[in-house]
Parts: C-alpha cells; structure tokens; sequence
C-alpha cells in the first residue's frame, strides 16, 4: 500500500489487513484492558505488555501473533510521541518520522471514541491524505451522532471504511447521509479503490450493500 515506508509500518498495515479478512475481528477500541485482553472472540489468546515507562492507563502494546499493536488512550494529546516510541522499540523502524509522510492515526475516531467511553484505540501510521479526508468527513459524522445520542461502547472493530483509510482511499468529499441510498455512491468509489489494489469483499455485493447501510448510522 505504501512501498516506500518503512518495513515494519508496512507490516501493521498488512496485518490490520490480514486480521480484518482471514482471522477477525479487527478489534480497533475497547472500553477496559482487561475486556480486550479476555475477549474470547480472539482466537489463541493475547498479551498486553507496557511500553516503556507509560502506564497502562496511557498506552500499551497488544501482542496477537507475531505483530505488536499500539494502543493509546483516545484523551492523550501525545499520542504522535507514543507512537514513534513504539516504532523505534517494537517495530525495528530507524527512521525519524517526521515531516509529512507519516500521519499517526487512531484506527477508532478518537473523539468518538472518548465520548462514549473508550479507554484505548488501536494506532497505526497511515499516509496524511486519507486519513485527513476520514477526518473531516466520517469521522466528524461520528463524532457529531456521539454527541446527539451519547451511548457506551464496549469493543469496537474495524469496518470497510477503517480498511479503506488504511489502504490509501482518500476521496471522502462530504458527511456521510443518513440513509443506505445517500451513501451507495461513496461506499462504490471506495469499494472501487480497494478492487484497484486487490482487496475485494468476500461477500460481494451483500457486503458492499452493508457497508453503505452502516455509513448510515455507525458512531
């Protein structure tokens, strides 16, 4: 998706992948540690180690087979820090990061996330124009649906549309609508961008359908 980055981002982009295809869920926010870490729809168990000297209640790396992942409370403003720490530590990755290639992302909307009572969102590194494009679109749809209707999340998993952002799509051009209908072009483009890079929905066209229905409400 990005093969000029380095190879340990390359990795977790491959494996949010992999997860969200062949072995899910592709949990992307959870309320509590402990809900994570016993979540019995985690096939072979996980393990929730610390990173360096942050606590716990502040970040953590979840180790699910060979791939490390980086999970930040969605409240700390420090996040970008945190992540780079994790890719120095636990990906092997030497170079600085800095500049404009690198957006450090939460794969849950960190402000959604933290309105409805999230304690930690997966983080990956993603290019900037998607995940900037998500931001002021979909994301801000979420956000504004936590606010309306305030709820609890418990775990949340990744969607086409975190597959999309991940996979580069970056032609998210305005709010998502309400209704299944609003949303079938936009749900098409993106669906089209992924078939362009060889990630197609095991369930064809059901699964597209879905996706345009979820746009609809998700937050």
């Amino acid at each position: 998706m990005v093969p000029d980055w380095p190879a340990g981002l390359r990795r977790q982009l491959q494996a949010l992948l992999d997860t969200f295809l062949n072995d899910p869920p592709a949990l992307i926010g959870t309320s509590s540690i402990a809900l994570l870490a016993g979540a019995s729809s985690i096939r072979g168990g996980v393990r929730v180690q610390t990173l360096g000297d942050y606590p716990l209640a502040r970040a953590f790396v979840l180790v699910r087979g060979a791939e490390p992942e980086l999970w930040v409370d969605p409240d700390d403003n420090s996040y970008r820090d945190i992540y780079r720490r994790f890719a120095r530590e636990r990906l092997g990755v030497t170079e600085a990061l800095e500049g404009d290639r690198f957006n450090f992302d939460h794969m849950f909307p960190r402000t959604a996330g933290a309105l409805d009572g999230l304690s930690h969102v997966r983080m990956i590194a993603i290019a900037p124009r998607p995940n900037q494009a998500a931001g002021r679109t979909v994301e801000k749809r979420m956000a504004q649906r936590a606010r309306a209707q305030p709820g609890r999340k418990i775990l949340r998993s990744a969607t086409w549309m975190t597959i999309g952002k991940a996979a580069g799509y970056e032609h998210w051009e305005s709010l998502p609508a309400d209704s299944q209908g609003g949303n079938a072009a936009a749900v098409a483009a993106l669906f089209a961008h992924l078939a362009s890079i060889g990630i197609q929905p095991p369930a064809g066209e059901i699964e597209i359908a879905a996706t345009a229905h979820t746009l609809g409400r998700i937050r």
